[in-house]
């Protein structure tokens, strides 16, 4: 589940799985794909971090739109993406089987679809700011231990890990990405669990 992480810009805000199906992430109303993700970190350890690059994401502007997932999850008919991703992979009723799902990036032709009706397509700027060490995802500001909260994050699994501790193939790129990467945002990152 979505965990709070800590901002310079915005304090605690929520970044993370919601659902164990799929690969989808969020932070606060910004949405994207967990792949994706991986991937665009994968090449800033392996490359160079850009000072700027424009990513697609997706936004839900309005907080109705996000829907509440606890209300959900307790038998409430309510409105929004997060209820509607519920309503197709509901949890299941055994806690033991609550772990995120590693094969959840399959099932993004039928969560994509979902989100867009929701949530309208925009860029995201990513800034890397080395003289002061700063990441800024979106409007969203990380000093570098905040950026390495939300990369360990993904790395377990978010919250309840992932099943069997067997992360996917593009987590483990990722993380072997940033472990060898001599960049500034990554040094030191990545510890083992």
């Amino acid at each position: 589940m979505p965990l709070g992480h800590r901002t310079l810009s915005h304090g605690i805000v929520a970044f993370g799985f919601f659902n164990i199906d799929t690969d989808c992430l969020l932070l606060n109303n910004s949405f994207f794909f967990a792949t994706d993700f991986c991937a665009w970190v994968s090449r800033w350890a392996t490359s160079k971090p850009p000072q700027e690059e424009r990513l697609p994401i997706y936004v839900i502007h309005e907080q109705s739109n996000i829907g509440n997932l606890h209300w959900s999850i307790q038998g409430h008919d309510h409105p929004g993406f997060i209820p509607a991703v519920h309503r197709v992979y509901p949890f299941p009723a055994a806690p033991e089987d609550f772990k995120q799902k590693p094969e959840g990036w399959q099932v993004r032709d039928i969560i994509e679809p979902i989100l867009r009706e929701y949530a309208t397509a925009e860029d995201m700027v990513v800034r890397f700011d080395k003289e002061k060490e700063l990441v800024h995802l979106g409007e969203y500001i990380f000093d570098r231990a905040g950026f390495r909260e939300i990369l360990d994050y993904v790395w377990r699994g978010g919250m309840p890990m992932w099943r069997d501790h067997e992360p996917p193939q593009y987590v483990l790129d990722m993380v072997e990405a940033v472990r060898n990467s001599s960049h500034w945002p990554f040094q030191g990152m990545c510890r083992t669990y």
